[in-house]
């Protein structure tokens, strides 16, 4: 990839005694720690580069080293994912060497943890074993422990020659089992393994596998080799000890030849099981393992939902639909493309997550107990998750489980895509947390995602039925069932980082869904409430105070979540020109308290000021605006601009955000009601 890069590393090499042996090999002196270090003889070593310089460090080989993270002679420096190309210097390449020695000569504390052992054996290894080693050894692991285990063979599909024997490996002896594709009994071989509770260094070949047995153990290994093999049958058996990661195992397989004696393979063992599995589940799995959760529609985003939180580790799901599986729901469905058709959606899906032993799932036993538009049903279900989760897309069954959730106090999510599958929005009710879903319609931050015209949002409709198809790509399915696991997670492991509604644009349209990716506070429209009394004061003293500028503070609530502008307080400025109005210090705090005395509900909301000439925010505006909002106790303060020399009196407001000044809509209002419930 990089010539030049390569041509110096050589002139570096040769400018130290290398010459060119091969195509792409060097030889020259060995690095002299190694043979401080005892690890080899030899006075030369060869360096081997590879392809893709300089991203694939090169090869080291050393005659005569036989230690750990050395394979066949060559040095095992670099880890797989290094990336820093420390290699690319010959000082680099020198650095590493010199600390492989001392890591050697320290046992390679902290980093002795290859699971891979077969590396060392003198053959490569020619059969892949599937096993979990803590189930097959189990918790009794006395030094010289010994026991029996059985493997299988698992066909391929492909019956691909090429690939290795794949054999799955079984605690306890052997049995009889029943091949389904060929419909005959099929025996499952017995195996026998070795437990040592310490192995300085892997065996490389079966005289050092035996040398690391106990007496018993070699007793043993011997009679179950000769047993096997004189049946004419394979023979099994491996050595495990711990190291710093648990347990590792070196397994090899015993064939007999005829009139040849025997062949031994080692193989490569693959970890299988829970406990591999989880590792790969996130650090959320062993929260996630206590955890029930229900979810209410398995089509197209429900089943992706529900992959999602069975793969991160939640111990238990309820699946609930009444639908059934059809050819052409494979295209959007989680369900694998070969599911037997015409079976219930949630029959189907929890067939394919049954694959994962940690999450016990339970679905409706009929197409009718799929059918929970009763409250009554949907109160059952939400009483006996921890998390119920809405994916129908019916925005009317939404808002009803969302209800029902609310009145029984029980977490909901609800998650579904709109115009055409552009916009997808999960909704989060948390009780106590987060503001009931059938009070955000009037909310400004909860924003209204209308619909496209008819020939946009759907592409037909169903035969038979006449249910209408939605529009929505497989890719928008799989966003919007990710963005609702992750709000889903987030809130079982009651951490509530996520916000209580997400919308995520995945094709922009029309503002605020202009912008691709997640919709922020931000970009949501915003509005005001000005009461007519506060608009009458500020305009008359605006009007008064021509042909200067006037201004002062804006007093008023949060009602329904919206900022209500309850009176405009005017603060003379002796200083006041034309073109420039200033806040007196101190003023504003005095003019609130003053406010506070007659209403205690109300609190500093923003500030006006008029502009007797009508003109955009200046910059001064702007810089006191979020000079203003730096005060943590002020959340986004308006500013009202008042011009009153035009002939309607011309008023413009803006909310203050870390943007800077957004233009926000004015919806008239009265007074508040005596009993009106506010945030000051």
């Amino acid at each position: 990839a990089e010539p030049e890069s390569l041509r110096k590393f050589v002139a570096e090499l040769e400018a130290d005694g290398f010459r060119r042996q091969e195509a792409n090999t060097w030889v020259g002196p060995t690095r002299r720690s190694l043979i401080e270090g005892g690890h080899t003889t030899s006075d030369q070593m060869r360096v081997i580069f590879r392809p893709s310089w300089p991203y694939l460090p090169p090869l080291l080989h050393v005659a005569g080293v036989n230690a750990w993270h050395a394979d066949r002679e060559r040095l095992c420096i670099w880890e797989e994912e290094d990336n820093t190309q420390r290699w690319a210097t010959l000082q680099g390449l020198y650095e590493r060497i010199d600390e492989w020695v001392e890591a050697e000569a320290k046992g390679f504390a902290g980093a002795e943890t290859a699971r891979n052992p077969e590396m060392y054996w003198e053959q490569d290894p020619s059969w892949i074993g599937l096993v979990d080693l803590d189930d097959m050894i189990g918790d009794d692991r006395d030094d010289g422990a010994h026991d029996e285990f059985h493997f299988l063979a698992r066909m391929t599909d492909q019956g691909d020659r090429n690939l290795p024997d794949v054999f799955d490996i079984r605690p306890g002896r052997s049995g009889i089992r029943l091949d389904p594709r060929q419909g005959v009994a099929k025996q499952a071989m017995s195996g026998r393994w070795f437990y040592r509770g310490e192995v300085h260094q892997p065996p490389r070949n079966l005289y050092e596998l035996k040398d690391l047995l106990t007496d018993t153990q070699r007793y043993y290994l011997g009679k179950h080799i000769n047993q096997h093999l004189n049946r004419g049958n394979a023979a099994m058996f491996g050595l495990a000890w711990e190291n710093t990661e648990g347990l590792v195992c070196t397994m090899v397989l015993a064939l007999p030849i005829t009139g040849k004696g025997q062949d031994f393979q080692v193989g490569a063992l693959r970890p299988k099981g829970t406990k591999a599995m989880l590792l790969r589940a996130g650090p959320d799995a062993a929260e996630l393992q206590s955890k029930r959760v229900a979810v209410i529609g398995v089509g197209a985003i429900g089943s992706h939902v529900a992959d999602l939180l069975v793969r991160s580790g939640v111990g238990a799901l309820h699946l609930v639909d009444f639908d059934h599986l059809w050819p052409a729901n494979l295209i959007r469905h989680a369900a694998p493309p070969d599911s037997p058709t015409g079976i219930l959606k949630t029959a189907a899906l929890a067939n394919s997550l049954s694959k994962f032993p940690w999450t016990n799932i339970s679905t409706p036993s009929s197409p009718q107990e799929g059918v929970v538009w009763h409250p009554e049903k949907i109160r059952q279900i939400v009483e006996s998750a921890d998390l119920t989760i809405d994916a129908t897309g019916h925005g009317g069954f939404a808002e009803l489980a969302a209800r029902v959730a609310h009145e029984h106090q029980r977490p909901y999510v609800t998650v579904a895509l709109f115009r055409g599958g552009s916009v997808a929005r999960v909704r989060r009710q948390a009780t106590f947390i987060d503001t009931p879903i059938l009070q955000r319609p009037r909310l400004d931050r909860y924003p209204i995602i209308p619909p496209l015209a008819d020939e946009l949002e759907y592409v037909g409709t169903e035969t038979g039925c006449l249910a209408r198809i939605h529009n929505a790509p497989p890719v928008a399915v799989v966003q919007a069932a990710a963005t609702a696991a992750e709000v889903a997670i987030d809130h079982l492991c009651d951490r509530h980082q996520q916000p209580d509604e997400v919308i995520y644009v995945l094709r922009a349209g029309d503002e605020p869904f202009h912008r691709l990716g997640r919709l922020h506070p931000e970009d949501l429209p915003a509005s005001i409430n000005l009461s007519e009394a506060a608009l009458a004061a500020a305009s008359r003293k605006a009007a008064d105070a021509i042909p200067v500028e006037t201004g002062g503070v804006l007093v008023g609530c949060e009602v329904d979540g919206r900022i209500t502008i309850t009176d405009a307080i005017e603060v003379p400025d002796r200083d006041a020109r034309s073109d420039r109005y200033g806040m007196p210090a101190g003023a504003a705090t005095a003019a609130v308290e003053s406010a506070r005395a007659s209403e205690p509900r109300v609190g500093y909301v923003g500030e006006w000021h008029s502009h007797p000439r009508p003109g955009p925010p200046s910059t001064t505006d702007q810089v006191t605006m979020l000079d203003i909002a730096l005060n943590p106790d002020i959340a986004n303060p308006v500013l009202l601009i008042i011009s009153p020399g035009t002939a309607d009196g011309d008023i413009h407001a803006f909310v203050t955000t870390s943007a800077g000044l957004k233009p926000a809509q004015i919806t008239m209002c009265g007074g508040l009601a005596a009993s009106q419930d506010v945030a000051a």
